[in-house]
């Protein structure tokens, strides 16, 4: 999401709001000049997380999923401070019904340029598995109310190979460089057509919504929920796409353009299905990053560096066998599963996070790990200053447990506004008996796990913890 102006608060209070599970400040608003960071859903200048729980319980309904938003504070990220959404929330369209999965889906901008950063969630099992995309409007007072935004092409007969879940993949960006966030909405249509994005644009708190901008791809988009991501890899001021694809697992780049972006214009890039974008060597162009956790031994990354042509048609390509990179390349490691970019020293690099989520820790099988890699000038570095993340690691909250899968994913935000990227990190507790976690790893300036880390179970935000919930499974893009 590219940087808007917003609104700061004068004033800081902590107020309930009834009905929404909410913690967090009210005030009076004043004018400001300086960019919010992304995700700051209330303009005071902290940056948000946003955790989906697709399978939480509401009430007692079953998997209907719920939102748990983490606002950001000086003290960075806390339990006490946070928001829950689900469909019973006051304002938010449709009802909670059992395994809809809202949650299941969701990325964050400023969609209708008011100043403060909206929430687009999905409920992905909606109307048997069709869908439903909802527009939460950010405030002063944190997520407030929302829309619908339909699918203009609704299948008339969806079947096991004839179907496509309506807001399955989601991206946020300016990609015809007017300075605007705009809403990508993907979806597959079945086993044989190629794919078509979907661009919102002002999108409207009331009435009818302006038609989405269609791109035709040429090529099939995954059934997988998420799979693309957003960032200006060619440096022309506009956001392209990075997306997988269905066919050989392969990426493909789709540039920006005074229109929006351009069909037929995509460039194949390497096999993976996790992606993000940024400026790894601070050149000006947005640097591709693919996670491909089934890739050789252990699962493996690729680094395409951008330039004024798009990406590099070689990329370089990391594993943890790779001279300077802690540990080795293992069987279900699923190293690359999930990704993060972020400057956590302040130099201007973008640094970047990579999950490995089936990392054991011997004797611990499946406690996961992720590793910190540090940009430069002359790009990722990996011969020396690789940090691995893991909770044997000095700093790291909690203890290694069997099947805890930490790091199966990974952000990294500016949640205490000291200039510096923190590691927020989820676990999806695949033992059957926990539910998941989030840990919060702020930055030294050097490094992740400085003091002011912190664990957030699922109780403690505001869920029932059961089996299966998997609370950290999932962050807003």
């Amino acid at each position: 999401m590219r940087p808007n102006l917003r609104t700061a608060l004068a004033a800081l209070t902590v107020a309930a709001v009834a009905g929404g599970g909410l913690l967090l400040p009210a005030g009076t608003a004043a004018a400001a000049d300086a960019p919010a960071p992304k995700g700051d859903f209330n303009g005071d200048g902290f940056s948000d997380v946003v955790v989906g729980a697709p399978n939480a319980k509401v009430g007692e309904v079953k998997a209907a999923g719920q939102v748990v938003v983490l606002y950001g504070s000086a003290g960075g990220v806390t339990a006490s401070k946070r928001q829950l959404l689900s469909q019973e929330s006051p304002g938010i369209p449709d009802t909670a019904e059992a395994y809809e999965g809202f949650g299941g889906v969701s990325a964050a901008g400023d969609f209708d340029g008011d100043g403060f950063c909206d929430l687009a969630v999905t409920a992905h099992h909606e109307n048997e598995g069709a869908g439903l995309l909802t527009v939460v409007w950010g405030s002063k007072g944190g997520l407030t109310d929302g829309v619908t935004l339909e699918d203009p092409d609704k299948l008339a007969s969806p079947g096991i190979q004839n179907r496509r879940t309506w807001g399955g993949k989601l991206a946020v960006g300016d990609f015809d460089g007017d300075g605007k966030d705009e809403l990508v909405v993907a979806a597959s249509t079945n086993a044989t057509a190629n794919s078509t994005l979907y661009t919102f644009r002002n999108i409207a708190r009331s009435g009818r919504q302006a038609a989405p901008v269609k791109t035709p791809l040429g090529f099939r988009l995954t059934h997988d929920l998420e799979g693309l991501a957003s960032g200006d890899v060619d440096g022309d001021g506009r956001d392209d796409l990075v997306l997988a694809g269905a066919v050989s697992g392969l990426n493909h780049y789709v540039p920006g353009s005074p229109t929006g972006l351009l069909p037929g214009a995509e460039k194949a890039l390497g096999a993976g299905d996790e992606q993000a974008v940024g400026d790894i060597n601070g050149d000006g162009y947005g640097d591709v990053v693919i996670g491909n956790r089934s890739a050789g031994k252990g699962g493996q990354i690729l680094v395409a560096y951008g330039s004024a042509a798009g990406p590099s048609a070689t990329p370089a390509v990391i594993d943890q066998n790779t001279p300077g990179v802690p540990g080795a390349s293992e069987q279900g490691d699923e190293f690359g599963v999930s990704l993060a970019l972020g400057d956590i020293d302040g130099d201007g690099y973008q640094d970047l996070a990579v999950g490995s989520y089936g990392e054991s820790l011997d004797p611990v099988s499946l406690a996961g790990g992720v590793h910190v890699f540090r940009g430069s000038a002359s790009g990722l570095v990996t011969g020396t200053g690789v940090q691995a993340v893991n909770r044997t690691s000095p700093g790291v909250p909690g203890d290694a447990r069997q099947a805890e899968q930490f790091g199966i994913a990974v952000t990294m935000t500016d949640a205490n506004k000291d200039g510096k990227a923190d590691l927020i990190v989820g676990s999806s507790d695949a033992d059957g008996g926990n539910s998941g976690s989030v840990t919060y790893l702020p930055s030294n300036g050097a490094k992740v796990a400085a003091p002011g880390s912190r664990l957030v179970l699922p109780g403690e935000a505001g869920l029932a913890a059961t089996a299966g919930l998997g609370f950290g499974s999932r962050f807003a893009d």
